[in-house]
């Protein structure tokens, strides 16, 4: 009966340690024989398997392509050339052929689980024009890091990132990126200000870049096209200014962040898109918060104005600058970074730059002057100035939904004088906050302490069992030796 005690701890012992003693295992990625047709005659399919976004097909609204492997296929992994809208895939199992509509969330860079094991599915283009650069199939297991699984934008963003072009986020911006969305898991949002679909693998760069500093939640890339301005005056004739402003109180309204960032007031080096993205953003602090703003001027549906006012009023907490001047803050990008392996938040940030390889020969990353990644002022606060000045934290002093102020937060913390009129007033006192360590507020108690004790308790109960088991077997060898 020992015995079978013994052997029955030792093996809830292994089950217990198997979440610490490593991950699971990783899919691999499956041989697969792809083959693309439309209109009934096969294409040369190559170019879909070679990791190559420059390299794609062209379909028509009658092309498919189908994919079959040897083995269980558990998920697809598509890279788009622009957004194909809503398409469906077709995957056989055990003899029968099932439906799913996929691409509703607009990816470019796709994944798509199966529901059930398939070796023979068919991506089925949606409209002509469709083009599709690659296709990949996954078995099971815990998908290679480089596979780009999207969330949804935030419904509830504690920070937004707005970026005029793609690369901006890096060499400005620094280790905002891998600090916060990576290393401590808020939630991040970044919006761009321009697009670059006339230059089509810039938004494959855009997206590796994001994936690469451990952004999870998909990019809002706007309507307004990329050009090069170098005054703010001539930015403001570029795009319609109306819906430029709208388009940043709606970014505010729905995204309802905690904490903003954006350019430098003088467009970093000069570029005029630069000083608009910012020179629009400090009216629409104000005008995100008055629920009479342009409420009663007809718009457009779809338009930007349009959403703007669809959204209820919205004040936030904090915005930063990059250079900015007043109330300046220096940020520590050079702390190595758990979640990517020691690395710091600038040697990541800097990963994320050189994933736009066609800027390469413009620009890079910098430490001093208007490349300063670290340098930020606090341009507008509702709750009170910055303590920490050195080493600091964009999200101190700030108050979550539950009410508790973020760490740092003080009775004595008042708005600075040189600030805009804040929304409101500073927290009473410090308590820690609700975020901090990537903490949702939608987490119980003890969901919380699950998810930060787990490999502890884990062990813990592992040790116990160890211990068990030794005393067992440590006893029956005296009773042996007794007799």
């Amino acid at each position: 009966m020992k015995k079978m005690l013994t052997i029955a701890l030792l093996a809830c012992l292994f089950v217990l340690l198997q979440p610490s003693m490593g991950h699971a295992e990783e899919a691999k990625e499956l041989p697969a024989r792809v083959t693309a047709w439309e209109d009934g005659r096969t294409w040369n399919s190559s170019s879909l398997r070679d990791g190559n976004y420059n390299t794609k097909l062209s379909f028509n609204g009658t092309g498919e392509v189908v994919v079959e492997t040897d083995e269980d296929m558990r998920g697809l992994y598509l890279v788009w050339d622009s957004v194909p809208g809503p398409w469906l895939l077709k995957a056989e199992s055990d003899g029968t052929s099932r439906g799913l509509l996929c691409g509703q969330s607009g990816f470019l860079h796709e994944y798509v689980a199966l529901d059930e094991p398939s070796k023979k599915v068919s991506v089925c283009m949606p409209k002509e024009g469709t083009i599709l650069c690659d296709v990949f199939a996954y078995g099971e297991g815990e998908l290679p890091s480089d596979v780009q699984v999207w969330q949804n934008p935030c419904e509830d963003a504690d920070m937004l990132l707005i970026s005029t072009h793609a690369d901006d986020e890096h060499l400005f911006f620094g280790g905002t990126m891998p600090t916060y969305a990576g290393e401590l898991g808020y939630d991040v949002q970044i919006a761009y200000l321009t697009h670059h679909w006339a230059e089509p693998y810039r938004p494959h760069e855009l997206l590796n870049g994001l994936w690469t500093v451990g952004m999870t939640h998909y990019p809002i890339i706007s309507t307004f096209t990329d050009y090069y301005s170098d005054n703010l005056e001539h930015a403001k004739t570029l795009w319609d200014l109306n819906e430029v402003e709208a388009y940043e109180v709606m970014l505010l309204r729905r995204f309802k962040p905690e904490v903003v960032i954006d350019h430098d007031v003088n467009g970093e080096y000069g570029h005029g898109a630069h000083r608009l993205n910012t020179w629009v953003l400090q009216q629409a602090i104000e005008w995100a918060a008055d629920p009479a703003w342009r409420a009663g001027e007809a718009a457009e549906s779809g338009s930007y104005l349009a959403q703007a006012q669809a959204l209820p009023a919205f004040g936030v907490q904090k915005v930063y600058l990059h250079l900015w001047p007043e109330n300046a803050v220096r940020m520590n990008w050079d702390k190595p970074l758990s979640h990517f392996g020691g690395r710091t938040a600038f040697e990541m940030a800097g990963a994320g730059f050189a994933c736009h390889r066609s800027q390469q020969q413009w620009f890079s990353m910098g430490r001093t002057g208007v490349f300063d990644s670290a340098a930020f002022g606090l341009y507008y606060t509702a709750v009170g100035p910055d303590e920490k000045t050195e080493d600091a934290d964009f999200f101190e002093h700030v108050v979550w939904a539950s009410g508790e102020p973020a760490d740092g937060a003080s009775e004595s913390a008042e708005p600075a004088e040189t600030l805009p009129e804040p929304a409101g007033e500073a927290p009473e006192e410090a308590q820690p906050a609700d975020k901090d360590q990537g903490h949702s507020p939608d987490e119980t108690f003890p969901e919380l302490l699950w998810r930060r004790y787990k490999a502890f308790i884990l062990g813990a109960i592992g040790g116990i069992a160890v211990v068990a088991a030794v005393v067992m077997l440590g006893g029956k060898k005296r009773y042996k030796g007794k007799h």
